[in-house]
């Protein structure tokens, strides 16, 4: 008999045993699950497909029948069903990385998040002003109107690294202000290597003296109505770049933030009293002061 019970008491012991084990192996194969679930890294707003109904933003900029055809370590990149621009996509997005530790270091901010490219032929972008590429950094989406001014070697990376510059300032400051010679203006400044060796420049100092001396664009404080055409946009944004690398000479970064995100003053004109202390007139007049002398004909 108590060799029996020790038999009984040894049997149920061992069952306690597979038991417990059996609760532990239980709670290391949930563990594992839930590191792997939390390993996975989550969808970005640049990945997440648009859903039915969702019409934020202009119709060019939105996914309807396009693939992703390119994926990089910061970029997805989009295309038309019909694989027409599969070999831009790949320039696009190598270019891209290619660009992006410049502005990262000019900015002074890592991109927050992936950015998704939409690439669209260039005989599709909307009128008037036929732009050559596009961002929208409250939605991290750049299109580029693919043609061969668009992908031309050297106006490419201009192009990206300017885009890049726009998403890069809400990154920063979570603005993008209201005044185009700010947010153009910084987006050049941020693109400033890359723009200078496509217009062959030595200086957007200089392009900007030389600029003003022949009338190529009108005297900062000068409101200027409507888009402006791929000419336009060439120096404008050149000048503008170069007032803002005044301002923050002059002035630094934070307060050039804040002129990001105070309220306007006026359509298209930032409140530049509040943030610099000087009217634009007078900015713009320093600002003029201080380029070089223009270039001899």
């Amino acid at each position: 008999m108590r060799g029996q019970v020790c038999i009984t008491r040894r049997m149920a012991g061992r069952e306690r045993a597979l038991g417990a084990r059996g609760v532990w192996r239980l709670l290391l194969v949930l563990m594992v699950l839930s590191g792997v679930a939390l390993a996975r890294p989550a969808q970005t707003a640049a990945q997440r497909p648009d859903q039915p109904g969702d019409e934020r933003g202009p119709a060019w900029a939105r996914l309807r029948d396009d693939v992703q055809v390119a994926t990089t370590a910061h970029f997805d990149v989009w295309i038309p069903r019909d694989q027409t621009l599969a070999a831009a996509a790949g320039q696009v997005a190598d270019t891209a990385e290619t660009v992006l530790p410049t502005v990262e270091e000019r900015m002074a901010t890592p991109l927050a998040d992936r950015v998704r490219f939409i690439l669209v032929p260039a005989d599709q972008a909307p009128g008037p002003c036929d732009p050559r590429a596009a961002a929208l950094p409250t939605r991290r989406r750049i299109v580029v109107f693919a043609g061969p001014a668009t992908l031309d070697p050297q106006a490419l990376p201009a192009f990206l690294a300017h885009e890049l510059g726009h998403q890069l300032t809400l990154d920063r400051w979570g603005a993008l202000g209201d005044d185009r010679r700010l947010s153009e203006g910084v987006a050049t400044w941020a693109a400033e290597p890359y723009w200078l060796a496509w217009r062959g420049w030595r200086s957007m100092d200089q392009a900007a003296a030389d600029l003003l001396a022949s009338n190529a664009v009108a005297p900062l404080a000068e409101p200027h109505e409507g888009c402006l055409v791929a000419a336009e946009r060439d120096v404008y944004y050149s000048a503008w770049s170069s007032f803002v690398d005044f301002l923050a000479r002059h002035y630094g970064w934070d307060r050039f933030g804040e002129a990001l995100k105070l309220p306007p003053a006026a359509e298209d004109h930032a409140d530049y009293v509040a943030a610099f202390g000087h009217s634009l007139e007078d900015l713009a007049a320093a600002w003029e002061q201080e380029l070089p002398r223009p270039s001899p004909e």
